[in-house]
């Protein structure tokens, strides 16, 4: 009994030991795993991604477009990134962030600086209610604003534009192209008081785009606005385009002065072969990126307004949050490449059906039709004139209709190209001839001959050397150059007889008193090279003449009738006054090339363009030439760089005229076309001697001035003048 009752004691305290020490284990089991959680790392993976790689890859459509009728309709946007709503913050930024795909071993705990000292740069800043902030009284407003800093205000300097800031980027835009100078002259006289810049006059465009921006913020239901730009990018808007970048600013210091969030994008839309393109950008706060990006857009074709708005109403997407504008920019009526009978009306209902839907109010800053005005009204924006002709009372319409008397200029000028091209520059009459009865000549005779007949050659020239040319019966050509007395004569031979020719000397000739022109078609031509002035002359005998042409004229050698050959070079004055004509000129150039290629003549164009930047843009600052030979469409590409600052015609000549490679086989004309009075540091006097020197026939489109340098060079150098039409008065130095 007594072994039972130890045996179970020691049974007992077996199993309470073991539950002892189970509890112990588990607790300690708790404790240490308790611990540990605690000390693992919190590890945040981030990566950088490539934004347009991921969209591709992961792109989001807001929803299904509509079919669009017009088949041959192209849509294209650059990217389109997801916007994420941040702080209360004027200027927000993109951001697309998600979790980084590798395993990464770095330690991401929180840890403390004990650093004490400040950034160099520190920024106080306070969120502002812009529904509390002053807006302007033109919109019937009880608050005032201020007028904004454009590119000098800080924000815009932090973007990077202006002529100082954090980020500054070197501006590639354009002086404005406003109405200049205190007047008209003929042919375009507006009562003498233009209403341009010169008067200290707004510009229009940004007068329409500060009332655009007045009328979004006194429309607003919220606190952030997208506004994209659809911009007609035919060739006729060129001018409207650069007016509507320069004055961008007018729109976005309104946003500013009140804090108010925006976003701008930009849809480009033109006509080209393979039919409607269409370009969509990103929306963006950054004014300096649309400015340039309008200022290199590509322009060509006709524009379809209809399509254009219905496709950026489908493709670009807009911000959730923000109110939606589209401005339309345009010179023409809507139009549509759906060709059925009732196409366009179908295409106007489905704009307007998609704006509403959209909630997108349409403003437009365009053409007088019934369509767009009603576009604007009822979809809750507003409607403007483009400014067009009237914000430069200089310009010239941009249409073939409207300069029919201008482009006629250009037709007359081709025809008398033609005509010069064959005709010789002046003409030897016939002085006297010597028979050879023994075939030889001495020195000695002609010296008495020549003497006989009244003329005084200076005894230098009758070296053995010109002598020997005159023995031979197939002779070369030599002539004589009397500078003092202003006169020319030619002495050869021909069998027997010994052929002297009398002329005036052209002051345009630099020639040697004494020079040989070598002979061709057995001595009834010659050619003489000028190699200073990289110039050929042909001399042919007629009856009782020496006939002079410049170059090859006309044909060759072997091809007395071949077509004769020039060379053209167009100096344009590329200054402000001049933006506002750039499209009556080039359809003018057109019109002069499409003419010469229907004359039987062989041509070379080169372009010189002129001008002096007075402001900090310099697109064209000085002379810049561009050599021949150029086609019509590099003409027309080189005139796509913006117009500016001032012009000195008497300079571009001077200092352009001798860096052109002309062909010394081709008749050369200078084509001016300027609608200023002459100016330029240089005397008027060597500007004309260098065109005569050069053999060059000088044609003027230019400003009609009585006994001017633009008329009186065209007059001495046996070419035409012409009035440019809305010339300007006066020269205005300071545009």
């Amino acid at each position: 009994m007594k072994r039972f009752e130890a045996k179970q004691r020691s049974l007992n305290a077996c199993l309470i030991a073991a539950i002892v020490h189970l509890c112990l284990a588990i607790l300690l089991t708790f404790f240490y795993y308790s611990h540990l959680s605690n000390e693992i790392d919190d590890v945040v993976g981030i990566e950088f991604v490539e934004m347009e790689e991921t969209l591709r890859k992961h792109r989001t459509i807001k929803r299904p477009p509509k079919k669009n009728p017009t088949q041959k309709s192209k849509a294209i946007s650059e990217y389109r990134p997801q916007h994420k709503a941040l702080s209360a913050s004027a200027n927000l930024f993109d951001e697309t962030v998600r979790p980084s795909e590798k395993i990464l071993t770095h330690s991401a705990t929180e840890t403390v600086s004990n650093t004490t000292e400040l950034p160099d740069v520190t920024t106080q800043s306070k969120h502002l209610n812009s529904r509390a902030a002053a807006i302007a009284k033109s919109v019937q407003s009880p608050y005032e604003i201020t007028s904004g800093k454009g590119k000098e205000s800080l924000r815009q300097r932090v973007k990077g534009d202006g002529e100082s800031g954090f980020h500054r980027l070197e501006s590639k835009g354009v002086s404005e192209i406003g109405g200049i100078g205190d007047g008209l002259g003929q042919d375009g006289s507006d009562g003498g008081d233009g209403t341009g810049d010169g008067g200290g006059g707004k510009n229009p465009f940004g007068d329409a785009l500060k009332q655009i921006a007045d009328h979004i913020i006194s429309t607003r239901t919220a606190d952030k606005v997208n506004v994209v730009f659809v911009i007609d990018t035919s060739a006729s808007m060129r001018d409207n385009i650069q007016q509507v970048a320069d004055n961008l600013y007018s729109m976005t210091d309104a946003f500013d002065t009140i804090n108010l969030e925006y976003h701008l994008g930009m849809a480009e839309f033109s006509v080209r072969q393979e039919g409607q393109e269409i370009r969509t950008r990103a929306l963006l706060p950054d004014v300096a990126l649309l400015r340039r990006r309008m200022k290199e857009v590509k322009l060509s074709g006709d524009e379809n307004a209809l399509d254009a708005l219905f496709d950026t109403l489908n493709f670009i997407q807009f911000h959730v949050d923000a109110d939606k504008h589209l401005i339309l920019v345009t010179d023409e009526p809507a139009s549509t490449s759906y060709r059925a009978e009732d196409g366009e009306d179908t295409m106007q209902n489905k704009v307007i059906d998609q704006a509403k839907f959209e909630e997108t109010r349409v403003n437009v800053l365009g053409h007088p039709e019934p369509f767009q005005q009603n576009l604007a009204e009822v979809t809750g924006g507003i409607w403007q004139a483009i400014p067009g002709s009237e914000y430069n009372p200089a310009a010239l319409p941009s249409n073939r209709a409207g300069n029919q008397k201008f482009l006629k200029v250009f037709r007359d000028i081709a025809v008398d190209i033609r005509k010069s091209g064959g005709r010789s520059l002046f003409s030897l009459d016939l002085k006297f001839t010597i028979d050879l009865e023994d075939g030889e000549l001495s020195v000695d005779q002609i010296k008495k001959v020549v003497r006989d007949k009244g003329l005084d050659f200076k005894p230098q020239l009758f070296l053995s050397e010109n002598i020997k040319i005159l023995n031979n019966p197939i002779s070369e050509l030599w002539v004589i150059a009397d500078h003092a007395n202003g006169e020319m004569f030619t002495v050869n031979r021909a069998d027997t007889k010994l052929y002297v020719h009398e002329g005036v000397l052209p002051e345009q000739w630099n020639l040697d008193e004494d020079a040989i022109a070598r002979t061709q078609r057995q001595g009834k031509r010659w050619v003489l090279t000028n190699l200073a002035k990289n110039q050929i002359y042909t001399f042919i005998r007629g009856n009782d003449h020496m006939q002079v042409f410049a170059g090859g004229q006309p044909g060759s050698a072997s091809n007395p009738n071949a077509e004769p050959i020039v060379d053209i070079m167009i100096m344009l004055d590329y200054s402000r006054s001049m933006g506002g004509k750039s499209q009556a000129i080039m359809l003018g150039l057109s019109t002069l090339l499409g003419r010469l290629d229907i004359f039987p003549l062989k041509y070379r164009v080169g372009l010189i363009r002129f001008a002096e930047a007075k402001d900090a843009i310099k697109t064209i600052d000085g002379v810049v030439v561009s050599q021949m030979p150029l086609n019509e469409i590099v003409i027309e590409t080189l005139m796509e760089d913006p117009f500016g600052g001032d012009e000195h015609l008497i300079d571009a000549i001077v200092e352009g005229l001798p860096q052109v490679k002309f062909s010394p086989y081709a008749k050369r004309f200078l084509l001016i076309l300027t609608d200023e009075p002459t100016t330029g540091k240089y005397p008027a006097e060597q500007a004309l001697k260098i065109c005569k020197s050069y053999g060059t026939m000088v044609y003027v489109v230019g400003h009609p001035q009585e006994d001017d340098f633009q008329t009186k060079l065209a007059k001495e150098t046996k070419g035409l003048f012409f009035t440019m039409p809305r010339h300007l008065d006066k020269e205005y130095p300071k545009q």
